[in-house]
């Protein structure tokens, strides 16, 4: 082969390289573009007026069970499902929330592997086919009323190294999207809690302690007695109740007691004991836990249940089974009755609260805030009584209480009469009450008397606002009360259901002590005043 054919052929084969790896540069290029989606915002489309439907889930390995938590818009309300579609406080946590999905970037890839999922947390919680247990994150769902999905994603375990000292406000999380292999490392800024008591006003009565004026303690006791028949019947057995009241927000509490006459079953004052008093301190605990009383659970009523004082009320089998599971009682003539007696609280809106407290709940997590959907409707009372004082490890005792609300106007103080000037008398026979007073066509009095009827009408019209006021709150609340029992703390009870033993205690010495402090009284210093033993000089 000449030169000249070799030199051909050399520069062939450099110009079908140097061609190959044109090809090669150019198609790897492309490729990494369309895979190096890091920066890139995950739900680009996301309209966060769209969403009506947010649904969380964890999983509980020790358990193997998927927990799901949501919140959805229904009837033109927020509701949490999963808790019988009680009421959610959810509109500035579904806000937060759908401002950081809107705002979710993929702010670095960290791995296109599904064998490191676990290692990273991002395995489905709802994975039927995943062997293991662990490494399962919470997946976030987000929908519209249509059911479409607008946003979905696993978030992982935190990434270490990647918070700025101890905030933790900027660490990134490994987080994927359902269905993708890849994993990205997110800063997420979402608060995506699954507690109950996070998505709902836990404030029960949400009363300004303040404002309370009277509380009336009435502490029977249910207890089977034989009726008339010769019938075993349940019946609140108790021969006294407690009543305090005060004037104004921080003023003294007056105690005032009242004993049953077992023959007439009529209420009949009795005397405090000379010994005792109001126990300011056990008073001032009852205000304040009656105004921070917390919901730490919720269950549904039967139907027919949300009124029990409603006269046309029809004791069925199952309001009955509902009732007395619980703690409570219905009896035949309507009255309604609790385990732990009545605590009546009346402000001074004219809002009268009665808070009737049944049987203990002890558990913890989903079944203290939901229990178990008809567990108990499927249970006599016995036996619902043995399974509710079952205590489950580190289970706090809670109770349950059932609310009824009223109207009292004598709560609301009636408006103080104004005094309107006098004038003298209008004839020339009649002798002036006042000689000083002012003629009736005086333009001063006039104007005074003006003023003064002004000034009624104001007071007159600003007391029936209060009234129609405390009408609709009662209303109001009626219609928030009335479908549930609630569950509250242990220690808050405590703190409300009181008796004549909390409320009263043994009087302090008269004047605390002599009313002057660590000061002895006069001709108490040592050795007494100059000029006397036991006074002022030259005197005795």
């Amino acid at each position: 082969m000449n030169d000249l054919i070799k030199t051909l052929l050399f520069a062939a084969v450099a110009l079908v390289l140097t061609g190959a790896a044109l090809v090669s540069t150019r198609d790897r290029a492309y490729r990494d573009e369309r895979f190096n989606d890091q920066g890139q915002e995950f739900f680009a489309d996301f309209d966060p007026e769209q969403c009506t439907d947010l649904e969380v889930v964890n999983f509980d390995p020790s358990t193997a069970t998927a927990h799901r938590f949501q919140v959805m818009w229904k009837d033109k309300k927020w509701v949490i499902p999963s808790h019988y579609d009680y009421p959610a406080d959810a509109r500035d946590r579904l806000s937060k929330t759908a401002a950081a999905v809107m705002g979710l970037r993929k702010d670095t890839i960290r791995s296109d592997s599904a064998e490191e999922q676990q290692a990273m947390g991002v395995i489905d919680p709802l994975d039927a086919k995943a062997a293991s247990l662990e490494g399962r994150g919470q997946r976030v769902t987000l929908r519209d009323t249509s059911g479409k999905t607008l946003a979905d994603f696993i978030i992982g375990k935190e990434i270490k190294g990647t918070g700025h000292g101890a905030d933790s406000a900027g660490a990134q999380h490994f987080v994927r999207v359902p269905g993708q292999k890849r994993t990205y490392g997110v800063v997420v800024k979402a608060d995506l809690s699954t507690k109950f008591a996070d998505w709902i006003e836990t404030n029960l009565l949400k009363v300004d302690a303040g404002k309370i004026r009277k509380v009336l303690f009435d502490n029977y006791k249910m207890q089977e007695v034989r009726s008339s028949s010769g019938e075993s019947v349940l019946a609140p057995i108790g021969d006294q109740r407690v009543t305090i009241t005060r004037k104004e927000s921080f003023g003294p509490w007056n105690v005032a007691i009242e004993k049953r006459d077992p023959e007439t079953g009529k209420w009949n004052p009795s005397p405090l004991p000379t010994n005792q008093e109001a126990n300011e301190e056990k008073l001032r605990e009852l205000t304040e836990a009656l105004g921070d009383l917390k919901i730490v659970g919720v269950r549904p009523k039967p139907p027919g249940l949300t009124d029990p004082n409603d006269p046309k009320l029809q004791l069925t089998v199952p309001i009955a089974t509902s009732l007395m599971s619980r703690g409570f009682y219905l009896s035949r003539n309507h009255g309604l009755f609790s385990d732990q007696g009545d605590v009546v609280v009346s402000t001074d809106d004219g809002v009268v609260y009665t808070l009737r407290y049944g049987g203990p709940v002890f558990a913890t997590g989903d079944e203290l805030s939901a229990g178990t959907p008809d567990a108990d409707e499927k249970k006599d009372k016995d036996a619902s009584k043995k399974s509710a004082e079952k205590k489950p490890a580190g289970a706090q005792e809670n109770r349950y209480l059932m609310l009824t609300v009223s109207f009292d106007p004598t709560m609301i103080p009636e408006p103080a009469k104004v005094e309107k000037p006098l004038s003298r008398a209008g004839e020339v026979h009649d002798l002036p009450g006042d000689v000083f007073a002012p003629k009736p066509d005086d333009p001063n009095y006039l104007a005074e008397q003006k003023a003064a009827e002004e000034r009624e009408k104001r007071e007159k019209d600003e007391h029936d606002r209060k009234i129609a006021d405390g009408q609709k709150k009662v209303k109001d609340l009626a219609a928030r009360f009335g479908p549930w029992y609630y569950v509250t703390p242990g220690e808050s009870f405590t703190k409300i259901n009181l008796d004549a033993a909390n409320v009263l205690k043994p009087k302090g010495p008269p004047g605390g002590g002599g009313g002057g402090g660590n000061l002895p009284p006069m001709g108490g210093f040592p050795g007494g005043l100059p000029g006397g033993a036991a006074g002022f000089p030259g005197h005795p």
